[in-house]
């Protein structure tokens, strides 16, 4: 049954997503067809979407929540093949849980929703041929998804060209800085944001002289430009070295003796997935924890956390998302995801999760699926994510949110380490001003 049009939309929906419900709690429990959807521990040969998913050959579709004939279409990238696999199916899972539940509050202004999915394989050329598919065979009425800078980046400028809203899950500054696109909204937390919050508490925590050890691609180096930049600007810093390796490393012995060998007290490493993992792993093995502070803006992920394992106790990350988060709206969406995935989210499933919640509002309040009209209607937004209150700046379409850091300690709630948040940073105070960020529309 559609629900009330008119001024009292958004308030509804609010109200919806603040605090799910009892009654949505139980619809939920039948959408997920009895919470079994798989393990959700990141294995990418697992379908663990919980959605009804299917999936071709390597470059095949992926058709996830919602029913035939929907009057409104989610075009997702996701790239399930490929270093980023494990990440993806988070991600769609998130997907999925926001579509179930906007469904089954009335969908969007009446209309009932549905998602379609495409493998992107990790590759730019391969993510802006799907998102063409899903825009001109699928008819989607926005895009979400890609994880892969290099492919959110190709896929924002499509988007662009067809003047089609996307919400990309990357973290690159660029997406929402010098190459910023008017149909672009972007709440996964970008590189600086990340840095303005961390590299200072860092310095101050732990010393003065640390190394840079950083993934030679779009996202690892803007960790390291942003995090280097903070550093210098919270005081006199010394950077004893400055490594890459390349995406998708396995050996990072001869970078972890050259950092042991340094008078580095801390490193940072933007390094994410596999390489994260492996990172930690070895830096373990060869005793690097005992004298050096490792510190990094994405191993709170649970993945990386699940798959180091004890080698990730003691070190220190920025947080994104926390499973164990303690907000209201944060205890209900891991309920909820538990419910319909049978394990608690991770970052990119609360990033997917929240991007489409996040559209749905904005549709909703322009009462149209209209590109311009969601553009003018998104970032007069205020929304209750489960990491804390947020909405879209009008200058660079970036979303603006608190930012903790913490440290990766034993298990507490579940079976993988666990995380102590130490330091929360305010919403402005974790972003550039506007004038910094050369975002021009």
């Amino acid at each position: 049954m559609p629900r009330n049009t008119g001024s009292d939309r958004g308030d509804s929906r609010r109200t919806f997503l603040r605090v799910a419900g009892a009654a949505g709690a139980v619809a939920l429990a039948g959408c997920a067809g009895g919470g079994g959807g798989g393990s959700g521990d990141g294995d990418a040969e697992t379908d663990a979407s919980g959605g009804g998913s299917t999936e071709t050959d390597a470059g095949g579709t992926a058709t996830d929540a919602g029913s035939e004939g929907a009057d409104i279409t989610l075009g997702a990238l996701y790239p399930l093949t490929g270093p980023y696999g494990g990440l993806a199916q988070l991600m769609r899972q998130g997907n999925n849980l926001a579509v179930a539940q906007i469904n089954e509050s009335g969908g969007i202004n009446g209309s009932e929703v549905e998602i379609v999915g495409e493998d992107t394989q990790a590759d730019p050329q391969t993510g802006n041929q799907k998102a063409r598919k899903l825009v001109e065979d699928d008819d989607a009425d926005v895009l979400f998804g890609a994880i892969s800078s290099a492919v959110g980046a190709a896929v924002a400028g499509y988007a662009a060209e067809v003047n089609v809203p996307y919400y990309p899950v990357v973290a690159a500054d660029q997406i929402t800085g010098e190459n910023c696109r008017r149909t672009t909204f972007r709440y996964t937390t970008r590189a600086t944001q990340m840095a303005t919050s961390g590299a200072p508490w860092a310095v101050d925590r732990f010393g003065t002289n640390f190394w840079i050890h950083n993934a030679d691609y779009l996202w690892g180096n803007s960790v390291a430009t942003a995090w280097e930049r903070e550093a210098r600007n919270a005081g006199e810093v010394n950077v004893v070295g400055n490594t890459t390796s390349q995406l998708g490393a396995s050996d990072f012995s001869s970078y972890i003796s050259e950092i042991a060998a340094s008078d580095a007290e801390w490193v940072l490493t933007g390094l994410n997935g596999g390489d994260a993992v492996n990172f930690l792993k070895q830096a373990q093995s060869y005793g690097l924890k005992n004298n050096t502070t490792i510190v990094s803006p994405v191993n709170s992920f649970q993945f990386i956390r699940r798959a180091a394992g004890e080698a990730a106790i003691g070190t220190f990350a920025s947080i994104r998302y926390f499973e164990g988060f303690d907000s209201e709206v944060n205890r209900q969406f891991v309920s909820d995801f538990t419910d319909m995935h049978g394990s608690a989210p991770d970052a990119f499933a609360h990033d997917g999760w929240t991007n489409v919640q996040m559209y749905a509002l904005a549709a909703e309040q322009a009462g149209s699926t209209d590109t311009d009209a969601i553009i003018d209607a998104q970032p007069g937004i205020e929304f209750e994510a489960p990491m804390g209150s947020t909405r879209y700046r009008e200058c660079d379409h970036q979303a603006v949110h608190p930012v903790s850091i913490g440290e990766i300690v034993e298990p507490a709630d579940y079976e993988w380490p666990s995380m102590d948040v130490l330091q929360t940073v305010s919403s402005e105070d974790a972003i550039l001003p506007c004038s910094d960020v050369g975002c021009e529309f």
